[in-house]
């Protein structure tokens, strides 16, 4: 790895699939943990799994992943990510307001 090398999303990690699976999987659980920390989520839903990945879908009692549902279909990785920062995100901004 160069000294420059920068690590900026999902696609960027020397890692294969089934690994960047378990990285944003974790990346989730911490999401999570941040969400209960910062009083914004309240472990009401089932927190056991806050992202599963799977082939064509993922799943997740935590996250709605832009879709609401438990159940999301998606392309790659990268859009996994994308959303999931992007809702964390959003959930905290409107905490901030409140």
């Amino acid at each position: 790895m160069t000294p420059n090398r920068k690590f900026k999303n999902i696609d960027d990690l020397p890692l294969n699939e089934t690994q960047k699976r378990y990285v944003l999987e974790w990346l989730a659980w911490k999401f999570y943990n941040l969400l209960l920390k910062l009083g914004i989520e309240d472990r009401y839903c089932k927190f056991y799994d806050p992202l599963l990945i799977e082939d064509d879908k993922c799943h997740s009692y935590v996250f709605d992943l832009g879709d609401g549902g438990r159940h999301h279909p998606y392309k790659n990785l990268r859009e996994i990510e994308d959303k999931l920062f992007n809702e964390v995100l959003k959930r905290i901004k409107e905490e901030s307001v409140h």
